[in-house]
Order: structure tokens, then C-alpha cells, then sequence
């Protein structure tokens, strides 16, 4: 059962102008380049854009995209591209892939040995051993450990899990002597990789007096704050040896969150999927589903075979091959008749089934064996009217950006993460309207959208024509205290939205944790109307910026292409960047 639910940051769906931006399934012809590795080997791994190459020796090399050699030995190379950070295993370190070494595992095992002797005295730390390492996915990483404390003659074994930061220093680490209030027996925690601002733990000890184990499983937040939590006993029949659960979750199983969801299984070894609110997606009714890596889900049935299918439990690719090893936008990495191919979201092949072996495609590119030969795979779009990432540029999709506009990255930034929508014309012709003000009921629609993001959820309210279209909106932020009344008429008279308003209102779009102080600044024409705390809040978050003469202006409008600019510097707030 779920003791405590709080939710968390999903991936966010805003809307900054009256039309809601739509979400495309684009399945345009993608068009392969494949050309020869400069390196030798049998297997291939993509370790989020980077390409680890094996050989049939040992030899491990690391390469990126375009053949550069970033790195050889024999250790293994674990790499997350969204850190800039790899991890050798056999060479013990933290680096970067142009050689610059972030921290060793001797730096490493210091710290942890530290932060024990500091919160643990009850004896000399005497031996200390790391266990699993994983690269980093985000601003922690995992590490397991052993750890032998002597107190004279007396010796004290404990294994455990920390998350150390990137600087190796503990971040968190769960109670390393807990036991049980009864019998006094030790409570032992374990932890995962933390992926999407989540660890998943796990937190077990038994009751020696009624005679069953007592288990936590569920997802905590980096500082060691219950996220999502559930509870369940079990016993063994004394008959069979077979596992009783008593007062059970229903699930033997959880996954690490990935595309804002993870894999459940129940009793009978069906899968489903999670939100961050524990709620159920979908039927336990596959055989297995894998969520580790790509855009999209793996999904099995012993029956029918490997495809792809979408977090809402829709099928993108047809369970009709041997094997799935990942996807990228429309990019899926399928394997029959013992070789290994790509197709597109139409299932048709992109490229040839004659691999021996297929990396995923993470970041557009699939690294490759064919005998004792690797290959460099890329990708690009036959539609010169989308981005690399398969989405509509925002020149094509409104008819008032230029190609060489000077926000296009911003304004692309926005749309393709679901923020932005258009405006249209008399004649049905979208445009974005970049040097338009931006008012009210645009901003409330964003401000709400961007706080049930928050949330874990999506607001979509009905349409409500009664007085003004985006009424909805802001009775939402009222009863999430987002604003109060003295917006209402501002709403109802289509007005512009000042610099001064505007920090208001984001800066109550989201909870405080998420404006992290950044730089130091000051402006000399605050205003006296309650709006100085905002804006600060969001100047000091490098949200929002001055003049060079050192003024806010906080009556001058914003207009929409100024919007974008903040959009994306939230968007990195809320990502933790």
C-alpha cells in the first residue's frame, strides 16, 4: 500500500498561446550513412551518444559519431552523455572523455570513509570496499559499498548504498545501523541508479517474533525524502518453502523511471506501468516490458515476439521480431532471422538486416558488428522541413519565422517540448506572432499547464465560453494559489502582460526549490507594488535579466518571442540545470 505519495517534475506540457501545441507523429523517411569505424570488434554498445567498441581480445574502445578514438584499454567504459561524465570501472575514475579525470575511486572511497567516521563513531573505519558503480544520469550517482568498523577486539560488518554527487562527496546516504524498535535487528537499505531525479530503494528487515520479512520498496528523492513508497510482509510455507505475502502490493517487482514511467510486475509475472503517483497505466498483460533506454517501451508475449508500443500502451512497432534493442525518435533497432536491422515508425527497413550485432540508437546514432568490423550508423531526416529530432521546424510550421530568425532556437526549444502552440490567420494559415505582447490568459494557460507538470499531472479543462476562453486557466492557479483575484479583470480585458506581472507569475508557477540562487544581482527602479520579491527571485535564477544600465523595467510588456527566452531558462530550472 502507499504510505506517502508526494509527486515530482514530469516532463512538461505548456501552452503559451491560444491553440494548444499538437504533439506529431512524424514518420518521415529517414536516410542511413554508414560508414566504417576506424577500430576493430565484435560488439558494439551506445553509451548515450558514445560508441564503446569491443574486440575479440578485450581491447574496449570509445568513439564518437564521427570515428574520433576518445579513449582505449580494457576496462570497462560507462558513459551518460547528458552528465559529461563516463565511469571506468578498471581503471578506477570519473572522467570526462578528453582524459580529464573528475574523481578517482580512491577520492571516492576517502569521502565515504569520511562522512562514516564523521556521522558513525563507534569505532575505527578498518576497511572500506566499493562495489557497483554507474554513470551518471543526472547530478548523482549510485555506489554501493562494504565497510568493516573495529572497536579494540570487536568488529562490525555493514553493506550499504550512497549517492554521491560530482564532486564524489556523499549527497545522501540511508541510516546505516538502523534496526527495529522489538527485537532490535538490523534494518538493511539498498539503492539504484538515480534516473529522472528518482532512486528507486528498497528497504527490508525481519520480524523474528511473528516470524515474517517486512519490506519497503519504492522511489526517494536525492536527499533521501519519500517520493513514492510500498509496503508489504512475507513468510515461507513451512511445507514447500514457497513465499506467502501478506498484506501485499500486488507487484514482485519495480524498475528505475524512465520517459516518466516505470515497469511494474504483479504476482503472476505480467508487467505494467507506473506514474509517479504509483497509479496503475496500463493491464497486467504482457510477458515483459523493458524501459531502460529510447523514446519508446520494448514490449514482449512469448507468443508473438519483440515490438515497440508508447507509454500510453499504444503499439508503434508490431511484436513480429526476435529481438528489440532500443529506439530514438523514429529510429527502432529490431533483430530477425538472426541479423540485426532498423526500421522506421512505418515499420519499414531503414537499414538492412545483415548485422551481427546493433547498439540502441540512442542520440540518432547505432554503432554496429558485422564480423570483426564495427560501423558508424547516423541518420537524417529526407524532410528538410524537420529537425534532426524529427519534429516540424518552427520555419515550416508558421509562415512569420524566417529560417535564419534570430530566436529559432528558443522558439524550436519550446515547441518541441510541447510548450508552444500558434496563432492563425483568416485564412487557416498558422503563424507565431514573435513581436505580438503577450497577455494574460496566455500566460495563465502557461503558468497552470507548468504547475500540473509539477504536479505529475496535465491539466486539460473543458472549454468554458462564459466569459473568456481562458477562465478555466485561472480559476486553476487561483485554487492552486498561483494568483488571486486582482488578475481576473486583467484577463477579461485581453490585457498585456508588464515584465513585472510577468515575474510574478512565474515565480509562483513553480515551488521555490526549483529558483536555485545563481548569480548576484541588483536593480536600481524596483517597483513598490508587491512585485519586487518575484522578480528577484527570478533574477537571482538567471530566469530573467536587466538592462546595462542596471534597471529591471518592470512596466515594459513582454512580447511573445521574449517569452520563449524565459520559457527555456525554466525549462532548465526544472531539469536541475
Amino acid at each position: 500500500m502507499a504510505k506517502r505519495i508526494t509527486t515530482i517534475v514530469l516532463a512538461l506540457a505548456l501552452c503559451l498561446a491560444l491553440v494548444p501545441a499538437q504533439s506529431f507523429a512524424v514518420s518521415a523517411p529517414k536516410e542511413a550513412i554508414i560508414k566504417e569505424a576506424p577500430v576493430f570488434g565484435e560488439r558494439a554498445f551506445n553509451q548515450e551518444g558514445l560508441g564503446v567498441i569491443e574486440s575479440d581480445n578485450g581491447t574496449r574502445y570509445l568513439i564518437d559519431r564521427d570515428g574520433a578514438i576518445y579513449r582505449e584499454g580494457k576496462a570497462w567504459m560507462d558513459y551518460g552523455s547528458d552528465a559529461e561524465i563516463y565511469v571506468v570501472d578498471g581503471e578506477g575514475y570519473y572522467g570526462f572523455p578528453n582524459g580529464e579525470t573528475l574523481f578517482t575511486m580512491e577520492q571516492l572511497e576517502a569521502n565515504i570513509k569520511a562522512f562514516l567516521e564523521e556521522h558513525y563513531p563507534i569505532g575505527e573505519v578498518a576497511d572500506l570496499e566499493l562495489g557497483a558503480t554507474y554513470p551518471f544520469s543526472g547530478l548523482y550517482v549510485t555506489c554501493s559499498f562494504k565497510v568493516e568498523f573495529k572497536d579494540g577486539d570487536q568488529s562490525m560488518n555493514y553493506e550499504s548504498y550512497t549517492l554521491i554527487d560530482q564532486a564524489g562527496l556523499v549527497h545522501y546516504m540511508p541510516p546505516l545501523m538502523d534496526r527495529t524498535s522489538g527485537g532490535g535487528f538490523l534494518i538493511t537499505y539498498a539503492l539504484s541508479e538515480c534516473k529522472e531525479g528518482l532512486v528507486r530503494f528498497t528497504k527490508e528487515y525481519h520480524d523474528w517474533e511473528d516470524n515474517y520479512s517486512v519490506y519497503e520498496i519504492g522511489y526517494k528523492y536525492p536527499d533521501g525524502d519519500d517520493a513514492l513508497v510500498f509496503s508489504y510482509g512475507s513468510n515461507r510455507d513451512p511445507e514447500d518453502g514457497s513465499v506467502i505475502v501478506i498484506d501485499g502490493t500486488g507487484y514482485s517487482s519495480f524498475d528505475d523511471f524512465h520517459n516518466g514511467v516505470a515497469v511494474v510486475k504483479n504476482d503472476q509475472q505480467k508487467y505494467s506501468l507506473i506514474n509517479r503517483d504509483g497509479k496503475v497505466l496500463l493491464p497486467f498483460e504482457y510477458d515483459n516490458i523493458s524501459n531502460e533506454v529510447g523514446s519508446y517501451l520494448i514490449v514482449q508475449d512469448y507468443d508473438k515476439g519483440y515490438g515497440y508500443m508508447d507509454t500510453a500502451g499504444v503499439i508503434v512497432i508490431p511484436q513480429e521480431y526476435e529481438f528489440a534493442q532500443g529506439s530514438w525518435d523514429n529510429i527502432f533497432v529490431v533483430k530477425k532471422d538472426g541479423k540485426y536491422g532498423v526500421v522506421n515508425t512505418d515499420n519499414e527497413t531503414v537499414v538492412p538486416f545483415e548485422y551481427d550485432f546493433m547498439s540502441n540508437p540512442d542520440k540518432g546514432v547505432v554503432y554496429a558488428n558485422k564480423g570483426s568490423k564495427a560501423y558508424i550508423i547516423t541518420f537524417k531526416d529526407v524532410d528538410e522541413t524537420l529537425t534532426p529530432q524529427g519534429t516540424k521546424k518552427v520555419s515550416a510550421l508558421f509562415y512569420d519565422i524566417p529560417e535564419d530568425y534570430g530566436y529559432k532556437t528558443y522558439l524550436q526549444n519550446a515547441y518541441d517540448s510541447n510548450i508552444i502552440g500558434g496563432k492563425k490567420d483568416d485564412q487557416g494559415r498558422a503563424y507565431y506572432d514573435p513581436k505580438g505582447g503577450l497577455k494574460h490568459g496566455e500566460i495563465m494557460v502557461m503558468v497552470a499547464q507548468l504547475h500540473a507538470a509539477m504536479k505529475g499531472e496535465k491539466f486539460t479543462p473543458a472549454p468554458d465560453l462564459t466569459d473568456h476562453w481562458a477562465r478555466p486557466y485561472c480559476e486553476y492557479c487561483k485554487s492552486e494559489g498561483i494568483i488571486d483575484e486582482r488578475f481576473d479583470e486583467a484577463m477579461l480585458s485581453d490585457a498585456f502582460v508588464n515584465r513585472a506581472e510577468m515575474a510574478y507569475y512565474f515565480a509562483h508557477a513553480l515551488d521555490k526549490e526549483y529558483y536555485k540562487d545563481k548569480v548576484t544581482i541588483s536593480f536600481s527602479d524596483m517597483p513598490e507594488n508587491g512585485y519586487d520579491e518575484s522578480i528577484m527571485t527570478l533574477a537571482k535564477a538567471g530566469i530573467v535579466g536587466g538592462f546595462p544600465n542596471g534597471t529591471y523595467r518592470p512596466e515594459e510588456g513582454v512580447t511573445r518571442e521574449q517569452a520563449v527566452v524565459f520559457i527555456s531558462n525554466i525549462l532548465d530550472a526544472l531539469a536541475g540545470k
